[in-house]
């Protein structure tokens, strides 16, 4: 069993992008092993990485392929062979092609065939031609070309290490061909080094500070920021994860700020320290801010590093210091009213008339969750000044503050709490916060996303691709999000959207008809559903979307997470899409069969079979029963459904559906599409893939 190590170096990459493309350069060559016969079932590798360079490793491959029968066809009999017998042109060709003599072919099916033994490569040898074509296959969201290649890659490529059990598996991407050379740090160890296998690059890079193991790095800057700080420094995730990805040799250094700073908000420290800067905040005991910061330096002297950060940030801080002041001169409505000279989009009016939609709309979700009255009325309140402070001069400073600032400035001017708090949140509000504060975050964030997606959907500007310039994807996800955490809304995403256009057109703005509306942002749900459920078996949310894509989420998620348990049931099933299956087909060759069906549309005197009538009669007792179901009781109409059963199996043992007379064939057709509507409350059953049949 042989070990295959891959290095890819090359300048810095942005740190949100070396994850991903550590683990898309071992999925991609973890396939390519498997496809080529590298490996003894699945290929079990890992990943490593730094700013500088995407590791794999694998152990554990073939040394080579396994020889193998492989079958070829060649021309036909008719071609193969003149009148004579004799071989033509076409199966010589065929025949050197193969590496094999006329008399070695078979004749089957009327063809010509040859069998040969494939020799299995030597895995230097196969991955010579694999390992290329996945370092191309890497994705990243934006992509360069450099030097005179053609090449697109996220940042130039510097060297590329490509070894099995020691010997170089040889290629070239561009300019670059691969070898057995590491680099170590840049600024402290840049010189070239061999090496032999992935404990030696491991050890060598060690050696070179370079830690490439990313959980090693998160340790050394968790403990490190812990030790250094002088108080409790906050480490949030995020800003821990954007450290790890941006250094090699992580080392945390504390500084401080002058300490009259602390006079700010703390949302703007926060901001200018962990957002701008990278720096972990410090609290005291108290949990107040303290006028310290941890930064984490990649190299270099520490006390230059120390001293360098300190005086950035005191000059960040100087300037929204002015910002604050300057500020604090006007008021929120002042703000509100020079909004009006902010463009939200050419087409889609200014800051200052979405603010007045947004209080709208807001108002109205405010209804629909059940607020009391009062809530309702600070929903309108927050919805209005939620964007006042994009003309603050905090926030064009530090545009990170939106929705901070403006919560503060409401905070100064003695606005409700829960108004404060909603302007505060509303960009990434915590969905599952049940307060007052909270919820109006949430509504004002579903009433800022849904009124985005129906002006760009309305005027077409729509996600294309990869390209998604005024993250509507995005903004659905949040609307998707926001249903599902707080099942308040009584209709669906798209609903919202359709319903936010309708004020747009209220102040003379023109935007597509709500049909065209609708089956557009229809496109970008259907995106973000099949994202969101990749990890269910797909024909559960095809069976789901087929019958309610434009119900609230909360419903639709509980939809098919039951279907993905309930479509283990084959039996099952196999009963529900019966009746379905015939109605379908039935279309299909141009018969008219109603899609909703009452008992009225069905005439009992054309009946002629006994089964006929029990399954009428049990099909009215279910709809029945249906109809005192709440509509997302999934569970309770799969049993109703399942009370059928019997008189679905007698019905097809018994009756001829298709029969030549129209007018019976017809109402049975009719008969089936009822048992199918009843069905379809729950799921286009139809959509179930059922393995063999």
């Amino acid at each position: 069993m042989s070990q295959v190590v891959v290095e890819v170096g090359c300048e810095e990459l942005p740190a949100h992008s070396v994850r991903p493309a550590c683990e898309a350069l071992l999925d991609l060559l973890a396939e390519a092993i498997e496809r080529v016969g590298l490996s003894e079932g699945q290929a079990e590798g890992r990943w490593y990485g730094t700013p500088r360079r995407l590791i794999a490793v694998f152990d554990g491959i073939l040394e080579r392929q396994a020889d193998r029968e492989v079958e070829r066809r060649g021309p036909s009999k008719a071609a193969a062979y003149d009148s004579e017998g004799n071989p033509t042109k076409a199966l010589l060709r065929f025949c050197r092609g193969a590496g094999v003599e006329p008399g070695a072919v078979e004749i089957r099916d009327d063809y010509v065939w040859v069998r040969k033994l494939e020799r299995g490569r030597a895995a230097v040898e196969v991955l010579a031609e694999e390992i290329p074509a996945a370092i191309r296959k890497i994705p990243f969201d934006k992509t360069m070309r450099w030097g005179a290649g053609r090449m697109r890659f996220a940042r130039p490529i510097r060297w590329i290490l490509a070894l099995v059990d020691g010997a170089v598996v040889p290629f070239q991407v561009e300019t670059v061909p691969s070898g057995a050379s590491s680099r170590g740090h840049r600024f402290l160890a840049p010189d070239p080094f061999e090496v032999a296998s992935w404990e030696e690059l491991a050890e060598g890079l060690r050696k070179r500070f370079v830690e490439p193991d990313p959980e090693e790095r998160r340790r050394r800057i968790v403990e490190g920021a812990r030790s250094v700080a002088g108080g409790v420094p906050v480490l949030s995730e995020e800003l821990v994860d954007e450290n790890v990805y941006l250094t090699e040799h992580p080392v945390a250094i504390c500084g401080e700020f002058r300490p009259e700073f602390l006079e700010l908000p703390r949302a703007v420290l926060v901001a200018a320290m962990a957002k701008y800067q990278r720096f972990f905040p410090v609290e005291g005991e108290d949990g107040r801010l303290a006028n310290r910061f941890v930064s984490i330096s990649n190299g270099g002297d520490p006390e230059s590093v120390r001293k360098g950060n300190e005086w950035v940030l005191n000059a960040r801080f100087n300037d929204a210091k002015f910002f604050f002041e300057e500020d604090s001169r006007r008021t929120l409505d002042e703000f509100l009213e020079q909004t009006e000279r902010i463009v939200f989009q050419e087409r889609l009016g200014t800051i200052r008339q979405r603010a007045d939609r947004l209080a709208d709309l807001a108002g109205r979700l405010a209804e629909e969750a059940e607020l009391e009255e009062r809530l309702v009325g600070l929903a309108r309140k927050a919805g209005l000044y939620a964007k006042a402070d994009l003309s603050t001069g905090l926030v064009s400073e530090i545009p990170a503050l939106q929705g901070k600032i403006g919560g503060e400035y409401a905070k100064r001017e003695g606005f409700e709490e829960e108004v404060c708090m909603a302007i505060s949140e509303h960009y990434a509000p915590s969905l599952k916060d049940g307060s007052p504060g909270g919820r109006l975050a949430t509504i004002t964030l579903c009433a800022d996303q849904a009124d985005r997606l129906a002006g760009f959907v309305g005027i077409g500007e729509l996600p294309s691709g990869s390209k998604d310039p005024y993250a509507l994807r995005r903004a659905m996800g949040w609307l998707i999000d926001a249903q599902i955490a707080w099942p308040f809304a009584k209709k669906g995403v798209v609903d919202w959207i359709v319903e936010a256009a309708g004020l747009y057109r209220e102040q003379g703005f023109e935007l597509k008809d709500d049909l065209t509306l609708s089956l557009s942002a229809k496109e970008i749900l259907e995106g973000r559903y099949e994202l969101l459920y990749a990890e269910l078996p797909h024909d559960a949310l095809d069976a789901a979307w087929a019958v309610a894509w434009r119900e609230p989420s909360h419903q639709f998620d509980r939809r098919v997470r039951f279907l993905a348990e309930i479509g283990k049931d084959t039996a099952f099933v196999r009963l529900a899409k019966r009746a379905g299956n015939i109605v379908s087909a039935a279309r299909r060759k141009g018969i008219e069969v109603p899609e909703r069906v009452t008992a009225d549309d069905i005439d009992s005197n054309l009946f002629e079979n006994e089964a006929e009538v029990l399954l009428y009669e049990a099909v009215q007792r279910a709809d029945s029963r249906m109809s005192s179901l709440p509509a997302d009781d999934f569970e309770g109409r799969v049993e109703v459904l399942r009370g059928l059963r019997e008189e679905i199996e007698a019905f097809f043992d018994n009756v001829m559906v298709m029969a030549d007379d129209t007018e019976r064939r017809d109402n049975r057709l009719a008969l089936l599409s009822w048992v199918d509507n009843l069905a379809r409350t729950v799921a286009d059953f139809g959509k179930f893939v059922i393995e063999g049949e």
